[in-house]
């Protein structure tokens, strides 16, 4: 039977009788019974004779064996002698005692019930870190020493370390020799359990110093306090601030702000690996992927180096989807907030629903003609070609560039916020003038209708006409489009997917993948469901939309001039005319976005037998909708359960190679795009750029009081 040695003294080894009396000896100056047990170790030395095949008995001591290499003799002369005279607990051997003799069938069966008796010990949890007890077993010398800092931190006191090796873990308060209260661990034999063997639990020491700081709050320990706020990427951020807020509140931790981001790159990394081992899981990543969703195009390219270039990422469910929704594709990039540079490209249109609808992602170096004309290159491979394909974008030269050259037949507009904002920090006027008539003369349909808004921005500044004339009408209006564009006047779809993947643009590159998966595969669900519920020929938003429609055009005047033509009066007496066999008005609604406008409802309406659905673009209808949600997009699972083949997980791929961090802290707000201007912030009290009044510790020049 094998039981648990005490770490000191050194095993002694009892392999015949003077060894068998000094252990004795030793045992009785013992005070605690339960110290310096008998530990007897089982050897399988089964031995068969060659000629006549039976099996031997073996002497328990015959194969113990001293693995201390500790001399009984000299041990006792060490410790001044082990005599019957010193010790009232003297014990004697008869000269007859012999052994038992044990067969080796018997001792394994006994060692293997030892081992699971150890096994089945009852060891102290991760989650019970408010007390501690003497015998009380942990699971390995990490939990240990973890319970040991959480009970120091939630009893507000510090210790030190006085003896830490593989065997023992000795811990004192840090008030020692002061102070009494220590704890002792050893490890158990044969397996990785610790368990206390000492606790002086009273402290005897000055309160304000076992709590003058808190030593045990390290980094690592705060990591792993809070390493599960970053274990899903779909939780909201937990900046450093929220850290040192909840340390504080939870455990009295007063910590500065750079501990609590160390804090949380640990953590992070904690929860999701480090940067180089996701880059080095993406090949495998990459497969499962492809595998899990047939017919999605998923590749990336390493550098002759191994180094990572790019990803791409256009998953079957969304190939699918794409023919179901408008011919219109809206692009930007991003840039990643991780530790190695890099940007995100995303993709995306809007289904029949005028909701967000991904299409791709990218991932490079940044932003460039180079690698625009990649993504499209993918994207153009990807999906199913449209003859009437729109891309919104911002004036990107890179993107500029890149469609000219990859979709030569497709119409490019820009994004009228990126050119509004130009215009408020370029050109004088009221800046919410300034807006609402730029933006009325980018949305309307007529070109009559876009002058008027265009003379009435000659007023506030007779430049704008030329800035706008110098980037082109049909790249901003949709009086002036060649192409129907769909009411898409802003990259606004793209920019709130980017947001979406705000927070996890943080994370490690797989990590990101998982989050953007997951993400779509909840959008996918969610929408499937809804579509398939919908009862309505059309889809729920222009459903409501054509409710609006139809009372507005209640209080209209019809007069028709044939079967299918009609004049239309609104309230100001403007008339329009309506053409229902060419699906037209003279306010060019009804045939830039495939959607009525209000006149055609009062002309449709106004002839009984007539239907608005039949003259309503299918794009919008609830066929459709429910038709780009029929995808499904397949989860990887865990990496731990991945069957990649050898040639893909051999594959090498490092992170990118990147410069040093720039000093400060890193910028995580987004970049202004091309020809896009900020307007610098300046200050009422002094009149300098830079601040503001609140701010502003400058003084008040003598002219100004």
């Amino acid at each position: 039977m094998s039981y648990v040695f005490a770490a000191c003294p050194p095993p002694v080894n009892v392999c015949d009788d003077g060894t068998l009396l000094f252990y004795l000896q030793l045992k009785s100056l013992q005070k605690d019974p339960m110290q310096m047990p008998l530990c007897v170790e089982f050897v399988s030395g089964e031995e068969v004779d060659a000629t006549t095949g039976e099996e031997q008995s073996i002497t328990i001591c015959d194969d113990i064996h001293n693995e201390s290499g500790i001399n009984p003799t000299s041990y006792l002369e060490e410790r001044g002698g082990l005599s019957d005279e010193g010790n009232d607990f003297s014990h004697t051997v008869d000269a007859d005692f012999e052994l038992e003799h044990i067969s080796s069938a018997e001792i394994t069966r006994l060692n293997s019930l030892v081992d699971e008796e150890i096994r089945n010990m009852p060891v102290v949890k991760h989650s019970e870190p408010t007390r501690i007890a003497l015998n009380s077993i942990y699971g390995s010398k990490k939990e240990l020493d973890f319970h040991l800092k959480m009970y120091a931190i939630t009893n507000f006191f510090q210790y030190r370390t006085k003896t830490s090796c593989p065997m023992v873990l000795h811990v004192v308060c840090v008030d020692y020799p002061n102070c009494k209260w220590a704890v002792r661990a050893v490890c158990i034999d044969k397996v990785s359990l610790f368990q206390v063997k000492r606790f002086d639990s009273e402290h005897t020491c000055p309160i304000d110093v076992r709590q003058r700081n808190n030593r045990q709050a390290t980094s690592r320990l705060i990591a792993e306090l809070i390493k599960h706020e970053y274990g899903d990427p779909s939780n909201k951020p937990y900046p450093p601030k929220s850290v040192m807020l909840d340390m504080q509140t939870k455990y009295g931790i007063y910590m500065s702000y750079k501990k609590a981001w160390i804090a949380k790159e640990l953590a992070m990394e904690l929860a999701m690996g480090s940067e180089k081992q996701s880059y080095a899981r993406l090949p495998s990543m990459c497969h499962v992927l492809d595998r899990s969703n047939p017919g999605s195009i998923v590749s990336y390219s390493c550098k002759e180096n191994g180094e990572f270039k790019k990803k791409f990422m256009c998953l079957s469910a969304w190939k699918d989807g794409w023919i179901h929704c408008i011919p219109v594709i809206i692009v930007d990039g991003s840039f990643l907030k991780s530790y190695y540079k890099g940007t995100l490209l995303t993709a995306c249109t809007q289904d029949a629903n005028k909701q967000i609808f991904p299409l791709a992602f990218g991932i490079c170096s940044g932003e460039n003609t180079e690698n625009w004309s990649w993504f499209f290159s993918m994207l153009k491979r990807s999906l199913t070609h449209r003859d009437d394909l729109y891309i919104v974008s911002d004036r990107h030269e890179g993107i500029i560039n890149a469609v000219r050259s990859v979709f030569p037949h497709a119409e490019h507009g820009y994004c009228v916020y990126h050119i509004l904002a130009n215009l408020k920090t370029r050109f004088r006027g009221s800046q919410t003038s300034v807006s609402w008539k730029f933006l009325q003369a980018a949305r309307v349909g007529s070109v009559y209708e876009c002058e008027e808004y265009l003379r009435m921005l000659d007023v506030e500044d007779e430049r704008i006409r030329t800035y706008l004339e110098r980037i082109g009408h049909d790249k901003w209006s949709r009086a002036y489009a060649s192409r129907n564009r769909y009411s898409v006047m802003m990259s606004n779809n793209a920019e709130s997917l980017n947001a979406v993947n705000a927070t996890a643009r943080e994370y490690p590159i797989c990590k990101l993948i998982e989050f953007i998966i997951a993400r779509m595969q909840k959008w996918f669900c969610e929408r499937r469901e809804t579509s398939s519920s919908n009862t309505c020929r059309l889809s729920t938003h222009f459903e409501s939309e054509l409710v609006v429609l139809q009372a507005m055009a209640a209080v209209m005047t019809v007069k028709p001039s044939c079967a299918f033509e009609f004049e239309v009066f609104d309230k100001k007496s403007r008339s329009y005319v309506v053409n229902l066999k060419e699906r037209t008005c003279t306010c060019r609604e009804f045939e830039l976005d495939g959607f009525l406008c209000v006149h055609s409802v009062a002309a449709i309406r106004s002839r009984p037998g007539l239907s608005c659905y039949d003259y309503i673009s299918e794009f919008y209808t609830a066929h459709h909708w429910a038709q780009t949600y029929c995808g499904i997009i397949h989860p990887i699972g865990s990496p731990d359960g991945w069957m990649v083949p050898s040639h893909v997980s051999q594959v090498i791929c490092k992170p990118p190679s990147c410069e040093s961090r720039p000093p400060g802290r890193p910028k995580k707000r987004r970049i202004p795009s091309t020809g896009e201007h900020v307007r610098k912030q300046t200050c009422t009290r002094c009149h300098m750029a830079g601040h503001n009044r609140k701010t502003c510790r400058n003084p008040i020049p003598l002219h100004m009081r």
